[in-house]
């Protein structure tokens, strides 16, 4: 097996500078355990927050992760209440707060605080992950939010500099030419982005002889679900390999990255332990089973979370990956438990309809709707108003999905209304979703 950057950075960070063995999952999970416990300790007696959850818990008693699954979960909802509550530090050693829109009435958002140590662990996660994608003398265009000090583009331009590449960070997409002018004019070597927006810039490029001889070494695509055929469609475009990121905000933006094997992604386990969990019971599920993500953080100074209930769906992958025997896999996050959509005995989500609506050739973005009347209204944007998306396009790409049987058992009608003027581009930072109005 190869020993990897990143495996090698892990292993640094459990057994030390002067180990003279390599690391054993035994030896990851003896430090996770350490750490979570000492996490526990740090956040008891500096949280307003965790000095009430915790104040019935004698941590000399978690003595396995059996015992650390029954501590109480810390929701999102806690977060958008009692932002201030978890903080750990004084508000002078804060030097980034991001501050979340949520879909609440009160008018409270959450708040997720970092000190300059936090955010200097998230640019060490970014500089030994991005050693898959990238060398010395690169040239990577950011299409994330960068101008902002904390910011994840700000981070990961930082991470870039210590490699020796360059960054360029240019934010999110608003116009695909120009990005493809740019890319063309600067050499660019790799682009990290939203799917949505480096779709559409693939979907541009192709349709465009102009930029026939863009072609990248790599591209990684991060802060939303990532359909199957996006990752084809980009990868056959820019003719190179599509790596995908798992983090959120709450995790300091950085969670795990895919090795050159792209089969799942390694976590930032020096830093955090995940879990899966049975959404309703909040068990933990056996290896290999899907349930929602959740994370304690390890090494966290402003605002640790224990527990963290994230909403987003996975399952951690059963057996090694060819990179590395030691470090554990999650598989892709297949959407958010929230957002999935019941109807009848079935269910429906944005991330199954991006599956089946990208494979059109030509669509460029849509909205959906599911109205009282149990019908699933589409509107589309058409890359070329000459080739215009049309009913039976939609219908194809439907009825042949996974979700298909929705439709032909009459459990959902649906209904194409046409070309939509404009569609906003998904900036990645508020998530695609689909509108359910009968609520």
């Amino acid at each position: 097996m190869k020993n990897t950057v990143y495996e090698k950075w892990i292993e640094k960070c459990i057994l030390g500078e002067d180990a003279d063995k390599n690391m054993t999952l035994e030896d990851l999970r003896k430090y996770q355990l350490d750490r979570v416990r000492r996490a526990m300790d740090y956040a008891k007696k500096n949280s307003l927050f965790y000095k009430n959850l915790l104040k019935n818990i004698n941590l000399n008693e978690i003595n396995n992760f059996n015992d650390f699954s029954k501590i109480p979960f810390t929701l999102p909802e806690d977060l958008r209440i009692r932002s201030q509550d978890f903080l750990c530090v004084p508000q002078h050693m804060i030097s980034r707060i991001v501050t979340l829109k949520t879909s609440g009435t009160t008018g409270k958002q959450k708040r997720v605080f970092f000190t300059e140590n936090d955010l200097e662990k998230t640019i060490d996660f970014f500089y030994n992950g991005m050693q898959y994608l990238v060398s010395k003398g690169d040239c990577v265009l950011i299409l994330m939010p960068g101008q902002s000090y904390g910011s994840i583009g700000d981070l990961l331009k930082k991470a870039l500099e210590r490699l020796g590449c360059k960054g360029i960070v240019l934010g999110p997409v608003n116009d695909s030419f120009k990005v493809l002018e740019l890319m063309k004019n600067k050499k660019i070597d790799c682009i990290v982005g939203i799917p949505i927006q480096v779709l559409n810039l693939a979907k541009v490029k192709m349709d465009n002889k102009e930029y026939d001889k863009i072609s990248l070494k790599s591209i990684l695509l991060s802060a939303d679900h990532v359909p199957n055929n996006i990752k084809e469609a980009t990868s056959k475009a820019f003719n190179c390999k599509v790596f995908t990121h798992y983090g959120m905000t709450e995790m300091g933006f950085g969670g795990g990255v895919e090795c050159e094997h792209l089969c799942g992604y390694h976590m930032r386990e020096a830093d955090f332990y995940f879990e899966i969990i049975d959404p309703v019971s909040g068990k933990v599920m056996p290896l290999g089973e899907d349930g929602e993500v959740v994370f304690t953080t390890l090494t966290r100074e402003g605002m640790p979370l224990i527990r963290y209930r994230t909403g987003d769906y996975a399952r951690f992958i059963n057996g090694p990956c060819k990179c590395s025997d030691v470090l554990p896999r999650m598989g892709y996050v297949t959407g958010r438990i929230e957002d999935k959509i019941n109807i009848s005995d079935l269910a429906i989500s944005i991330e199954q309809l991006d599956e089946a609506m990208f494979t059109i050739e030509g669509l460029l973005d849509y909205k959906a709707f599911i109205t009282e009347k149990d019908t699933l209204e589409i509107y589309s944007k058409s890359l070329n108003e000459n080739k215009l998306v049309n009913k039976r396009d939609v219908e194809k790409a439907l009825y042949s999905s996974n979700i298909g049987r929705i439709f032909k058992e009459g459990k959902l009608s649906l209904r194409y209304c046409g070309e939509i003027e404009e569609v906003e581009v998904s900036n990645g930072m508020v998530k695609r979703k689909l509108i359910d109005e009968r609520r």
